[in-house]
């Protein structure tokens, strides 16, 4: 290349026609090409199913009312769905607010429930608030509104269908998608209190169309048996989550739904007092998905007790192959000391632990086979233990090995910063009113916990109590470009950062004890970069941190 930036010169020698080249009057013919000679070169491309719902000029529903009068259309607000998946999608809806009764009202905080202005469509009487969606019936791309929400209709209590599309909508670039636009009713009565009323509508996309509907989590729970989500936790008052935890019976384990990917978790209050998820989060994190202070612990605030407005954008996706994970695991910095900032979680599938655990040999031999000096861990893969895990759901529920995440996606942060100052961390991947467990002696510490259990000081080799019933930290093992330990260790993330001068370093607690001896609990630390379980534990009403 030469003649400036982007000019490619070619030479061309006279002569050249068809095939034939004139060279010192003699006519030279191609060579021909042998059958044997030729490649053929596949390529296939897998377009990824994409859905999302953006909404513009949500909080624009505002008006002022005089006693005996109502109002209508409400503001406006425009929800665009953009989705490929050929089998259509479908939006649900809820009331977001609730009072004492459980039904969906517009509150006012200052005046109490005794005011509340309930759902309805009436235009006298008592005051009621209504909703009414539209969509353009003529567009390419139009939806069906469903259950008569194209008229004014109550704001329903559960999730309902309000509209629905049987087959896919376009994402060319002159796409808008399909529209569904809400406008809301009210109607006051004559003595009705002067103040100011707020209420919210929830809408949720799901694909296919025919896919479940969203679980509507119970924010006002007072025992166990009306908890529905994970992320009830974190919606209920501290007295109610303290009523929630008596009701519960020691160790017995009881089964709910995160909202995030509607899995499902056993969870049980243990020994120490708190309540611990008992099974490995599993959760599969998606470059471009934003998770949010409702869902996700993000934004939690120690002071008051409660998660104010926060969200979070991995950088990277999960990936379900060692293969693709010996090509990134460790890229953008050296062995050592990468994957710092960068969140990363490894699927290994439906793998459920057999229940035996492998000798120290057995680990050794795969250990020893690893060569660490390159970027990307190279392991002999014929010496993987593979005997200790099964694809198979008749084992144990809890013993499924669920996901590894390193230390930035266990702390759901694309930015070291956050956790490089040595101290306790107050964000996590865990579902919303859940945390990462401590390292230290507090309420929340893995130490407190084993604490309870005898383990604190004890040599936990071969001791089942740790990885049984009722706590069952399976050891599932690490990734580290390649699954490895399983039945042998496993390592637990922590909240805590191993200290300033180790920015590559976090604490780890270990559920196995083969590494482990008689004069030291079941706490070290690991690469950040190390694919380690989760087990989240329930924020307590109260957490007191005495140590690190």
């Amino acid at each position: 290349m030469s003649g400036g930036k982007g000019i490619i010169r070619l030479s061309l020698l006279s002569g050249f026609l068809f095939g034939f080249t004139v060279v010192s009057g003699f006519i030279l013919t191609s060579s021909s090409v042998s059958a044997d000679d030729a490649v053929v070169d596949n390529v296939s491309i897998t377009v990824q199913i994409s859905c999302s719902m953006i909404g513009s000029g949500m909080g624009s529903h505002n008006a002022t009312v005089n006693p005996g009068t109502y109002e209508t259309n409400i503001g406006l607000t425009t929800m665009n769905v953009f989705c490929n998946d050929n089998e259509g999608f479908a939006v649900y809806a809820i009331g977001y607010t609730d009072d004492i009764d459980g039904k969906n009202v517009l509150t006012s905080v200052s005046l109490g429930s005794s005011f509340d202005i309930v759902t309805g469509t009436g235009t006298s009487g008592t005051s009621q608030w209504a909703m009414k969606l539209a969509t353009d019936s003529n567009a390419i791309y139009a939806v069906d509104l469903q259950n008569g929400f194209n008229n004014w209709h109550t704001v329903p209590d559960e999730y309902t269908l309000v509209a629905k599309r049987l087959s896919n909508t376009d994402l060319g670039s002159g796409a808008t998608g399909a529209s569904i636009t809400s406008a809301y009713q009210v109607f006051i009565a004559s003595d009705q209190i002067a103040g100011s009323y707020n209420g919210q509508v929830k809408y949720v996309l799901v694909h296919p169309h025919n896919a479940s509907a969203p679980t509507a989590c119970n924010p006002s729970a007072t025992t166990i048996a009306e908890v529905v989500c994970m992320q009830d936790f974190a919606n209920v008052s501290s007295a109610n989550r303290t009523a929630i935890i008596n009701s519960m019976t020691l160790e017995q384990q009881y089964t709910l739904k995160d909202i995030r990917d509607d899995k499902m978790y056993t969870v049980a209050k243990l020994a120490d007092g708190n309540v611990w998820m008992t099974k490995n989060l599993d959760l599969d994190i998606d470059s471009g998905t934003t998770y949010t202070n409702e869902d996700t612990d993000l934004g939690y605030n120690t002071t008051t007790g409660e998660y104010g407005t926060a969200s979070w954008t991995p950088m990277r996706s999960t990936y379900t192959t060692t293969s693709n994970h010996n090509q990134t695991w460790f890229s953008g910095g050296s062995y050592a000391q990468s994957m710092n900032d960068t969140p990363e979680s490894y699927d290994p599938g439906e793998l459920y632990w057999n229940g035996t655990p492998s000798s120290y040999s057995e680990y050794y031999d795969y250990s020893s086979s690893c060569d660490y000096t390159t970027a990307v861990p190279v392991c002999d893969e014929s010496l993987n233990v593979t005997e200790d895990y099964v694809s198979s759901t008749s084992l144990t529920p809890q013993y499924h090995l669920g996901n590894f995440y390193n230390w930035a996606a266990a702390l759901a942060t694309n930015d070291s910063s956050v956790y490089v100052d040595g101290g306790i961390v107050e964000q996590s991947i865990c579902p919303a009113g859940w945390t990462l467990p401590r390292t230290g002696t507090g309420d929340d510490s893995f130490y407190n916990l084993w604490n309870q259990y005898g383990l604190a000081q004890i040599s936990v080799n071969g001791n089942v109590t740790l990885w049984g019933a009722p706590i069952y930290l399976t050891p599932a093992g690490s990734f580290v470009g390649a699954l490895a330990g399983v039945g042998f260790s496993g390592g637990y993330s922590t909240g805590v950062s191993y200290d300033t001068s180790h920015p590559w370093y976090d604490h780890f607690a270990w559920s196995a004890g083969y590494m482990i001896n008689s004069s030291s609990w079941p706490a070290d630390d690991s690469y950040r970069y190390n694919g380690a379980s989760i087990r989240c534990v329930a924020r307590p009403v109260s957490t007191t941190i005495t140590g690190v």
